[in-house]
């Protein structure tokens, strides 16, 4: 767990500095879903955690929540490559839902 903690903190600050590139995937689902470059900073850098984590990989999952009002919040999944030390791709983001996931921590059916 203090591995992780250590790779989310690195990307949080990667992230902060603008030092993230936005891959295509994660471009289409902000397109298809309605969230925005800004909701998925917002869910990366805010009180996020990671709940997958692919070390051979260099990439992880990680849960945050954005704003979509100021009183309405929604979980977002974004995957992010953390291999280059001064750089984070955002390969993927999306809203989790069913029949995928269960809820935004427990996954449901394959795809």
């Amino acid at each position: 767990m203090g591995d992780e903690y250590a790779i989310l903190e690195s990307i949080k600050k990667l992230v902060i500095s603008g030092k993230y590139r936005v891959r295509i995937h994660a471009i289409r689902h902000m397109i298809e879903e309605g969230f925005n470059e800004t909701n998925t900073i917002e869910a990366l850098t805010g009180n996020s955690k990671i709940i997958e984590n692919y070390p051979d990989d260099y990439r992880c999952l990680i849960l945050g929540n954005f704003h979509f009002a100021e009183a309405t919040t929604s979980p977002l999944h974004t995957v992010c490559d953390y291999s280059m030390p001064d750089l984070i791709d955002i390969v993927t983001a999306y809203i989790p839902q069913k029949p995928w996931w269960i809820t935004p921590t427990k996954r449901g059916k394959s795809s």
